[in-house]
């Protein structure tokens, strides 16, 4: 009996499958639309967090160098050099009701000429500098040129400019706040005067 076929089989053999069966092509299916799904939407959660990243890096950058900006010419503000009578280094206005904050900044750096030295007055080029901020056209100027665009109301109204006297020295605070689609980011700086005001 080891050579006759077996129960059912009536002497036929059976051929190998050729190709796919129906259950086993939709399975697959399945499977690669669930991982072109969640391919899809790891690329586009990854875009967008990169999006917000470059964002967010340009506008702190943007921040940063203002505020680098602003600290150096504050921490120059009254220089008196050659004994010259005194006048005031750093004057602050405070914007209300729709009046642009503005920061006044005198020193005596140089005289008339480009590699001249200090000639006791503060009538020479860049020997006044006026930083403005409007809160209509949202950018901080200096001397009227931009210097950082997108800054917006600082939160529960704190000025953009603070000079806090001490003595005869001053801390100019600065806060500056910019808004894009990806959300709001502030940084602030704190600069002692170096010289007398």
């Amino acid at each position: 009996m080891s050579g006759s076929p077996g129960p059912g089989s009536r002497g036929q053999r059976r051929m190998p499958q050729d190709g796919w069966v129906l259950t086993e092509m939709l399975t697959a299916l399945v499977l690669t639309a669930f991982l072109a799904t969640v391919l899809l939407q790891t690329t586009a959660c990854l875009r967008r967090c990169l999006t917000h990243w470059e964002e967010s890096t340009r506008m702190r950058q943007t921040l940063s160098a203002a505020l680098f900006r602003l600290g150096k010419d504050f921490r120059e503000a009254g220089c008196r050099p050659m004994g010259s009578p005194a006048f005031e280094g750093a004057s602050i206005t405070q914007g209300t009701s729709g009046i642009p904050e503005e920061v006044k900044i005198r020193m005596d750096r140089r005289g008339s000429g480009t590699d001249s030295p200090p000639d006791g007055d503060i009538e020479d080029p860049g020997e006044v500098i006026v930083y403005r901020w409007d809160d209509k056209q949202r950018v901080l100027r200096r001397n009227n040129q931009p210097l950082a665009a997108g800054i917006v109301r600082n939160p529960s109204d704190v000025p953009v400019f603070r000079l806090t006297r001490d003595a005869s020295r001053g801390l100019v605070q600065i806060l500056v706040t910019t808004r894009s689609s990806s959300g709001t980011l502030s940084l602030s700086s704190s600069v002692w005067i170096r010289n007398r005001l």
